[in-house]
């Protein structure tokens, strides 16, 4: 990982997570987790209730993971056994969904009552993809080049994740918007990712 976003990223959700959770007392389910970055991060800050969960994953030495979980699909919440968490990190993964309003829902499901869905996805809203809508008809970073050269569909931006409609599928799912960032740039016309920082109601 050595990009800026990624970079960004990482270290904006692990101080989020600090900063909710200063005594690291916390149980934290990173989904979509990959190669597991974030959990690697927040274990090397003291955190020690870690679960990874995805199709494949890769996760540090004594962290849980739970692995050829489709996170489009209805129910996938079932496969961790009635498990809740203070805190469920989606990382770059909205994008990516079929089905984000059943992601949300299935990660209501997983989140404590006050507990934090931490969200990051590409900022749309910035002007890079302003400008790349008007000059091509896409928004920066969606439906690319790479769109046609047999990428795998977990690979391809398909879901354009415009604030509006994210925040609307939030609350219809049971979370309110705690505050929006953005990450890489400073407000949300320059800013690359936004961060979504949400409560369960």
């Amino acid at each position: 990982m050595n990009d800026p976003n990624s970079l960004a990223i990482r270290d904006g959700v692990s101080k989020r997570i600090v900063d909710l959770f200063p005594d690291k007392h916390a149980r934290i389910a990173d989904l979509g987790c990959g190669e597991g970055e974030l959990l690697v991060r927040l274990k090397e800050l003291g955190f020690d209730s870690l679960t990874g969960v995805g199709w494949k994953v890769q996760v540090p030495p004594q962290v849980s993971r739970v692995e050829e979980i489709d996170l489009s699909q209805a129910g996938w919440a079932d496969r961790l056994g009635g498990a809740t968490f203070d805190v469920l990190t989606a990382t770059e993964v909205l994008e990516h969904l079929v089905n984000p309003y059943e992601f949300l829902t299935q990660a209501r499901r997983l989140t404590k009552p006050g507990g934090r869905l931490i969200l990051t996805f590409p900022n749309v809203h910035n002007l890079r993809s302003i400008i790349g809508y008007a000059v091509a008809g896409r928004f920066s970073g969606f439906f690319g080049p790479n769109w046609n050269t047999n990428h795998p569909l977990h690979d391809q931006h398909i879901f354009v994740p415009n604030h509006e409609l994210v925040g609307y599928f939030l609350k219809l799912v049971g979370f309110e918007v705690v505050s929006i960032d953005y990450l890489l740039g400073r407000g949300k016309l320059f800013g690359t990712t936004a961060l979504f920082d949400c409560r369960a109601v």
